[in-house]
């Protein structure tokens, strides 16, 4: 091999190799920009359920005190009765 044909090759290999890490790099930002992604997703998702959690217990809780209340004005309409009778 001829010095020509050695720098020739190297070149070549250099190139390869710059081809090989632009190409890595890429791919790793394709990575992590799909793992944002799939973050954000995850954390719409909770955020979401939270949400729903949060109604639910929010719903519970007003038809307990809207029970409670109606018990209270029925014992006080009841004490009434019994006092008034």
């Amino acid at each position: 091999m001829s010095g020509i044909d050695a720098v020739r090759k190297i070149v070549e290999t250099e190139g390869q190799a710059r081809r090989i890490v632009d190409e890595a790099a890429a791919k790793g930002q394709q990575i992590i920009a799909e793992a944002l992604e799939q973050a954000e997703q995850s954390r719409q998702e909770a955020i979401a359920r939270a949400r729903q959690r949060r109604e639910e217990a929010l719903r519970d809780a007003k038809e307990k005190a809207e029970t409670e209340a109606k018990k209270d004005a029925a014992v006080q309409k009841a004490v009434e009765l019994i006092l008034n009778a």
